[in-house]
């Protein structure tokens, strides 16, 4: 038993030492506030945390997962036709695998393909409002140092389906788009 436990430990040591795993991830942060003249019409805060976690099979190719939570707090809000309190939760899954096309000198242009599964829980509403997704997600990277990569995607190509069971029924909505106006996220990654 010691010697298959040596030789499990000498494994792991040597996989590690080869490995070009990385831990990163993103955060946001976002307060809105409407009014028309004096009055306030509404209100809210949101933040969002993305930890991941990646490996680079080659220097073209790596795959990685992405867990995300997202809370936001505005009050109450109109939802399915009735007012329930404004807290919304969302949790997300996102495996990828990242094909890196370009590569200069710290610079580095890349694609991801996702698959992306959140469900969303509003307080006060018993089901929750779910989506499944599909895109391809182009980037750029730039090392700062050989253990510290800046991130940053730019648009989105993809589907989306989501739906919402209503208590008289499903909702659904399907989705296929290009969005290379407002769909941008920054984040940090470190090599291990």
């Amino acid at each position: 038993m010691k010697k298959i436990m040596m030789i499990a430990v000498m494994a792991v040591a040597a996989i590690s030492a080869n490995a070009q795993m990385w831990v990163g991830g993103s955060l946001g942060f976002n307060t809105e506030k409407t009014k028309f003249e004096d009055t306030e019409l509404s209100s809210g805060t949101s933040f969002e945390i993305a930890p991941e976690v990646g490996y680079n099979l080659n220097e073209k190719w790596a795959v990685a997962i992405a867990l995300g939570y997202g809370h936001y707090d505005a009050g109450t809000v109109t939802f399915a036709g009735k007012e329930v309190s404004g807290i919304i939760n969302t949790f997300s899954i996102k495996p990828y695998v990242r094909y890196t096309f370009v590569q200069a000198g710290n610079f580095s242009a890349f694609c991801d393909g996702v698959l992306d599964y959140s469900t969303t829980h509003v307080n006060g509403v018993e089901n929750n409002l779910n989506s499944f997704g599909v895109a391809v997600t182009p980037g750029i990277a730039y090392a700062i140092s050989p253990k510290v990569s800046l991130v940053a995607h730019v648009g989105k190509i993809g589907y989306d389906h989501t739906w919402f069971d209503a208590g008289v029924g499903d909702i659904t909505n399907n989705k296929f788009g290009i969005n290379l106006t407002n769909a941008i996220s920054f984040g940090a990654y470190v090599n291990l």
